[in-house]
């Protein structure tokens, strides 16, 4: 009788360590002191979903247990401070991971067979991928050589070894799916420029299976669909280049038939625009986010997003009254009306970025006659720019206090500084200048116009 309770108490604890390794993620980062918090998270529908988090244990080593979690992709982030973080697969086995993050986020992998194929693929994968898009860009900037143009081709050919080797080794993994879908497509480098990136548009989603289930639990589909929007042959003209973005957007959204997909598509790509064109923004908002269910509507702040949009290209700027140093009041809309376009400046003389382009700006500035320079101090008291402003006699300055909270900041949706406008003297912003170097761009492509 006895020996019959002991071999069923070792059956029991085998049973137990069994489920318990089969559920388990175990993690070691290095040095430990460094990351003493982990967060865990699923990704699916185009959204990070938490977990759990953790303390490392009294080994330095993070345990989740991972019974009831769906296989997928996962990120695990580890250091709170930088917001790195780390991607794996978890499919119903063990995961046990040691984490370099010092040493180029080197991972040993010592338990898990989807992670030993899908680790260092993605990997040399993405190593090789940052590499031929680089030289790409060079294609584009016309400083692409014969040489870079063998290596391009080496590069290609070492992507297409790698994929064809790992495509093998995954068969009967959940790696393979993904392997599979991170498949990248590069033209013939010998092609004409808009040949070249004719023909990557045309072939970049040609196989990518939007609507399997398992790549929607990762952050393939979305990261394929944001490097098709925003970076192959981005569109250039200002005026236009709104309507080329969403005309790719459009080509996309019907080629997914899962809604909750495709509304979390819309509502990343509406978020991802607020920094690169507003006018996209609005428009998927209007078009698209406005018509949602409520319940999904709940997961977009819209007033917000607005608000950090602010004034995009096409919109009328709307009229501000200020006081310059000596007291005498100006009406923005009067100064426009006097040259063909306007610089509108929010700065602030206590702002370091501000202080260099400020100089900068002024230089460019003077000889460009068809243009009135208007620069606006937002600050929460009056000196040092009672001081500073007078480096720049040329520009029309005025004085909101309150910083941020002014009204005629907010309505210009001004979050940062310094921020540009460049106005035409109908009163609409004909672009919106991210630095210093965009307005220089801006001025090359426009010459001085003398007769006005």
């Amino acid at each position: 009788m006895k020996m019959t309770r002991f071999i069923f108490l070792f059956i029991l604890m085998f049973l137990g360590q069994f489920v318990w390794g089969q559920d388990t993620l175990r993690v070691k980062f290095h040095p430990a002191r460094n990351y003493p918090w982990t967060v865990l998270y699923q990704l699916k529908n185009v959204r990070q979903e938490y977990i759990d988090n953790k303390q490392q244990n009294k080994d330095s080593i993070f345990v989740y247990n991972m019974q009831g979690q769906k296989p997928g992709m996962y990120l695990l982030m580890y250091d709170m401070n930088t917001q790195n973080f780390i991607y794996f697969i978890y499919n119903n086995e063990p995961v046990d991971l040691e984490i370099f993050p010092v040493e180029h986020n080197k991972i040993i992998i010592h338990k898990s067979k989807e992670n030993k194929v899908f680790l260092p693929y993605a990997t040399k994968h993405n190593k090789l991928v940052a590499e031929l898009n680089k030289l790409e860009k060079k294609l584009t900037t016309g400083d692409l050589t014969n040489r870079d143009k063998k290596t391009f081709e080496q590069k290609k050919q070492a992507l297409k070894q790698l994929q064809t080797k790992y495509f093998k080794k995954s068969k009967g993994l959940l790696a393979h799916k993904y392997i599979t879908a991170m498949n990248e497509y590069y033209p013939d480098i010998n092609l004409p420029v808009k040949a070249y990136w004719k023909a990557k548009k045309e072939h970049y989603l040609k196989n990518l299976a939007f609507n399997d289930t398992d790549l929607q639990h990762s952050n393939i589909i979305i990261n394929k669909i944001n490097t098709y929007v925003f970076d192959i042959d981005p569109p250039a003209e200002p005026k236009t280049k709104h309507l080329a973005y969403l005309k790719r957007i459009e080509k996309i959204l019907p080629k997914i038939k899962n809604q909750t997909y495709r509304d979390n598509v819309i509502i990343s790509l509406t978020n991802s625009f607020i920094n690169i064109d507003g006018r996209v923004t609005k428009t998927l908002i209007e078009k698209y986010i406005d018509k949602m269910p409520e319940a999904d509507k709940r997961n977009v702040n819209i007033k917000a997003i607005l608000d950090q949009v602010g004034l995009t290209i096409g919109e009328k700027a709307p009229e501000f009254t200020f006081k310059d140093f000596l007291e005498q009041e100006h009406s923005f809309h009067k100064i426009i009306k006097q040259k063909p376009y306007t610089l509108l400046i929010f700065w602030s003389a206590t702002c370091s970025h501000c202080l260099h382009a400020m100089p900068i700006v002024h230089k460019m500035m003077k000889n460009r006659k068809d243009f009135n320079v208007v620069a606006i101090g937002i600050e929460y008291e009056k000196y040092p720019w009672s001081a500073e402003h007078q480096n720049y006699p040329d520009f029309y300055h005025g004085l909101k206090l309150k910083k941020w909270n002014n009204p005629v900041v907010k309505t210009y949706g001004v979050h940062a500084t310094p921020t540009f406008f460049i106005i035409d003297n109908k009163g609409y912003v004909i672009a919106k200048p991210y630095a210093v170097e965009d307005i220089e761009t801006w001025l090359k492509n426009h010459p001085v116009l003398n007769k006005f």
